[in-house]
């Protein structure tokens, strides 16, 4: 009788624990995987090739699905949101800096490609790439001179490193909100 009862308490306070047993996973296991992909998510903000603040949305929509009512719906929206921002943000911060150092469509298009070949050889790459990606394609096709090219250039790399900064701030701003959700709420 009393196996029951607690059995029926702990029910209660973990509603999704049959949900985890189904799948045969340990709510241990499930609390450790969360961790795992949102410290991944927040590494991912710096590294190439790991989709950053998505592994954090990832963590939490597993978390919720495994383990119902351990995290709130507006966790799960706040965090969705803040994952497409990330983006937008990136994505902005690139067209900026190369606009606001004088680069056009041309450098634009150069930094991205060369990011893109920069990423085999690790950040330092990425940012040389979209470097040398900017200031060639202005040289080549908007016909700037050096000097300008190689500014929209630096434009390009600053672009970068600052979308990077955004970045690591919103994934540690997710990460936190997943953590005090799971822990006080």
């Amino acid at each position: 009788m009393q196996d029951s009862i607690a059995a029926a308490g702990r029910e209660l306070l973990h509603p999704g624990l049959d949900r985890a047993k189904l799948a045969g996973v340990e709510p241990t296991a499930i609390w450790l995987l969360t961790a795992a992909l949102a410290a991944l998510g927040v590494a991912g903000a710096v590294l190439p090739g790991l989709p950053g603040a998505p592994l954090i949305l990832v963590a939490a929509v597993l978390h919720r699905w495994l383990l119902p009512g351990s995290i709130s719906v507006w966790t799960i929206s706040g965090l969705a949101v803040l994952a497409a921002l990330t983006v937008v943000v990136d994505a902005a911060c690139g067209l900026l800096g190369v606009q606001r150092f004088g680069g056009g469509r041309w450098a634009v298009l150069g930094s991205a490609l060369g990011a893109a070949c920069g990423l085999f050889f690790g950040p330092l790459g990425l940012l040389a790439g979209a470097v040398a990606g900017a200031a060639v394609c202005e040289l080549a096709f908007d016909r700037k001179a050096w000097n300008d090219a190689l500014k929209a250039g630096l434009g390009a790399g600053l672009g970068l490193l600052i979308g990077t900064a955004a970045r690591l701030g919103l994934a540690l701003f997710m990460a936190a909100w997943l953590a005090a959700d799971l822990l006080i709420g």
